[in-house]
């Protein structure tokens, strides 16, 4: 059974797979101080089981009718302290994503409904995000005077361009789970009905794949912006020079001389 942080999200790991869930659905997965602190607990307790083996994927997702809406703002509108309310809440949650972006093993998000908001910026965490062509994204914080966090500046300008970027951000322009895959915003978009036979199908190739390569390959990927692109190739030929000689960089090898699938540890 799943454990419960703070009533706001779920915790469980089983079968090589952590899954971290909002169920914070009567506020439609609102973003509140606990909320924070929920996200960081359960990625905390995420890069421990990944750490020791017991999670070689990690995915997120959420219940009830939509993703997120993002921030509470009624709950932020009766803080004593609105502004230290919200950087409360900011701080949790930016915690917990920093821990998910940097975790060796893949992160996959899912996508139902509406993400808004800071609930966007979770959504958007995933190393492989899929949505729901219907899904509806939109980053919403202008509208209400106010600026993006959750990741948001940082993620939507490094995988759109600069025009689009600004459109969503200042314009709140909605776009959908089909065209945010277009846009190159998502990884995939499929109708709702076939969203969680594509999240398993995914799941499955994750768990069990090479853990070894996959650390090595989101590392490689992370470092290369910093990097002129020779610097990156003599990691590039480094790296998998050690690859080849591990147990799984032989195992790979050899399943695919023999015409066989690969079985990892």
């Amino acid at each position: 059974m799943p454990d419960t942080i703070l009533d706001r999200i779920t915790y469980e790991v089983g079968d090589r797979v952590a899954r971290i869930e909002l169920v914070h659905s009567g506020a439609y997965n609102g973003l509140d101080e606990p909320m924070g602190a929920a996200l960081r607990t359960a990625a905390d307790r995420a890069a421990k089981d990944a750490a020791s083996g017991d999670a070689r994927v990690v995915v997120v997702s959420a219940q009830g009718r939509v993703f997120s809406v993002g921030g509470d703002l009624g709950y932020f509108a009766d803080a004593d302290d609105r502004g230290a309310q919200i950087k409360a809440t900011a701080d949790g949650l930016h915690a917990g994503l920093a821990t998910l972006r940097a975790l060796d093993v893949p992160v996959v998000s899912v996508i139902h409904g509406t993400a808004a908001g800071g609930g966007l910026g979770i959504a958007l965490v995933g190393d492989i995000v899929i949505a729901a062509d219907e899904a509806k994204l939109v980053m919403a914080y202008t509208t209400s005077g106010l600026t993006p966090d959750c990741g948001l500046t940082w993620v939507v300008p490094n995988r759109l361009t600069w025009v689009r970027a600004m459109d969503l951000a200042l314009t709140n322009r909605v776009i959908t789970g089909a065209e945010a895959a277009q846009w190159g915003l998502v990884s995939r978009a499929v109708p709702a009905t076939e969203l969680d036979a594509a999240v398993d199908s995914v799941v499955s190739l994750l768990r069990d794949g090479s853990a070894s390569a996959f650390a090595k390959t989101k590392q490689l990927m992370a470092q290369s912006q910093d990097r002129a692109f020779e610097d990156q190739l003599d990691h590039e030929a480094s790296t998998i020079a050690q690859a080849i000689v591990t147990p799984d960089g032989l195992e790979g090898v050899g399943a695919f001389l023999a015409k066989r699938k690969p079985v990892y540890g």
